[in-house]
């Protein structure tokens, strides 16, 4: 199962509102996730004069996102860039005032209840997570004990190298001469053993020792940090791999490469092989010992430099380590969320935007993006990221752990103190635009990324055109219903793909005007007047799946 349940949960909470100036419909599903992160604001109130729309795409737990529910919208408005109208300002100054709160005693605790009371909510499937990932763990442990020494050597990426170095080998390898026969972990590699009986049960042995000693030294919660990393299952015995198997390998999540199983083309067994030749040859004269000497004053330089080398790359995978990795998260640094903020003040729609949640406006069916997905291959998030420290993997992922570069909470990466909040290599910093109505501006939809990993903003703007007129006989459907069959539209059959469509999903639809409808779904028709506002995130009404 890892981040996913044997079956999505389908039940969705959903509600329409407004007033005589506009109308919103809002729906979120959990999904396939083991438990649903996202939050949302719906206030067509703000002031006497402002709307305000929101969705908070919450990741590493719930508690960020609803924390941002809760207190962004006040905090906007005590700006004095709001109070002086500049709303654009208002919204870059709220993002990181709070933000900067998630560092305060006093916030980290609420935080820590917003997460006990989530947990609370929905005991069984946080159980039925940890269940998971120990009867996992444990499985690998088992196997790993029942595994040979070359098998276990090649999992974890060992070469010649690491047992020179006395990585694997307390005793270190004995030079050739000496009149000592190498060691357990060197027959392993060289193919020299003294029977086959007496292999199996060292390899045994010594595969359950370091199988037994990697659990211990790097806790179950690295591993557990790797899998959320690696965002599914399939992966843990590769995270388990890179993140347990040597004791002196640094806490990355990295893995390294190693040989296939059986390919004795690969360097990594060439160099064993000639190893093995080196201490076999005899008679050699005193030139020749000579020349070996300075070779392996050579060689014993190489290592030296591959130490330095080795103590370069720890260094630089201290930077690679994972929130969680030390087993102590804390909510607010562990765990945090994107926010996308729509203001609507008379004819200007102001968004402000971090991470890769995003807001589309249609002009006569055409989708205009209000906001821009920030991704850490992006050009000048990469800058950014690099500039504070910080590196990019292949897989899209800041040090190996948020594949998005802007957020509000994660302080694990933000903790370069010579740089300002701005320039972190997470970054709560929104991009901000702004667009004057005018009556070709149709709707407006703020999803997050579970919408549009899916479809594209012309689809989302398609999709939602289609539904949103009246029908043959006049009804009009509620703008809940439309989203609810979006959400549906998005969800994926089964969690065998890549992930897509089997994220949470929280989308609003708002138009710029009454909208008024008694649709398929049995809704009463309403007037304006009689068209509920809601307040925040918190209130919504629930209603089944169908």
């Amino acid at each position: 199962m890892g981040a996913y349940l044997s079956q999505p949960n389908t039940v969705k909470s959903s509600s329409n509102g407004g007033n005589e100036k506009m109308s919103y419909g809002f729906a979120a599903m959990q999904g396939w996730r083991v438990s649903m992160e996202d939050a949302h604001n719906c206030i067509p109130e703000l002031d006497e004069e402002t709307a305000m729309f929101a969705v908070y795409d919450g990741h590493g737990g719930e508690e960020v996102a609803l924390y941002c529910s809760k207190y962004l919208p006040d905090i906007i408005k005590e700006q004095k860039a709001y109070k002086d109208g500049k709303l654009q300002k208002a919204l870059e100054d709220a993002f990181l005032a709070i933000d900067s709160r998630m560092t305060s005693e006093d916030v980290i605790k609420e935080l820590v209840q917003i997460a006990g009371r989530t947990q609370e909510e929905a005991p069984n499937e946080k159980v039925a997570e940890e269940d998971d990932l120990d009867n996992e763990e444990a499985a690998l442990l088992h196997e790993e004990a029942t595994m040979t020494i070359e098998e276990l050597l090649v999992r974890y990426g060992q070469n010649l190298n690491a047992l020179k170095n006395k990585k694997l080998c307390p005793e270190g390898k004995k030079e050739s001469g000496d009149g000592e026969p190498p060691s357990h972990s060197e027959k392993g590699i060289n193919g020299e053993v003294d029977s086959e009986m007496d292999t199996k049960a060292k390899s045994k042995d010594e595969g359950a020792s370091v199988a037994g000693s990697a659990a211990a030294g790097a806790g179950l919660s690295k591993l557990r940090a790797c899998r959320r990393a690696g965002g599914d299952s399939s992966s843990a015995s590769g995270a388990a791999g890179s993140c347990e198997g040597e004791k002196d390998a640094g806490p990355s999540c990295s893995s390294s490469a190693a040989p296939v199983p059986g390919d004795t083309s690969s360097k990594f067994f060439e160099d064993s092989d000639e190893s093995g030749e080196e201490e076999d040859e005899e008679g050699s004269e005193e030139e020749e010992d000579g020349s070996e000497e300075e070779e392996g004053e050579s060689s014993d330089n190489e290592e030296e430099e591959d130490t330095e080398e080795g103590e370069d790359s720890d260094e630089e995978e201290e930077e690679m380590c994972l929130p969680g990795m030390d087993g102590k998260e804390e909510p607010g640094s562990d765990s945090g969320t994107t926010a996308v903020v729509a203001l609507i003040r008379g004819k200007q729609l102001i968004v402000a935007n971090a991470g890769d949640s995003r807001c589309v406006v249609s002009e006569k069916g055409k989708a205009i993006d209000m906001s821009y997905d920030h991704k850490p291959e992006d050009e000048l998030e990469l800058a950014r990221i690099k500039n504070a420290g910080g590196k990019v993997t292949m897989d899209g992922r800041v040090n190996g752990g948020l594949n998005l570069s802007r957020a509000i909470g994660d302080h694990f990466y933000k903790r370069n103190k010579a740089l300002g909040p701005e320039e972190q290599m997470i970054s709560s910093m929104p991009d901000v635009k702004v667009l004057t109505l005018n009556p070709e501006h149709d709707f407006m939809v703020i999803a997050c990324d579970g919408i549009w990993n899916v479809m594209s903003s012309q689809e989302v703007v398609d999709f939602v055109s289609q539904r949103i007129k009246p029908n043959a006989s006049g009804a009009v459907r509620t703008l809940s219903s439309i989203v609810e069959e979006l959400l549906d539209h998005c969800l994926a059959p089964d969690t065998s793909g890549d992930g897509t469509g089997c994220d949470n999903m929280t989308c609003i639809i708002i138009t710029f005007g009454a909208h008024l409808g008694s649709g398929d779904d049995g809704t009463k028709k309403r007037k304006p007047e009689e068209v509920d506002s809601e307040k925040n995130g918190n209130d919504c009404k629930k209603a089944k799946s169908e």
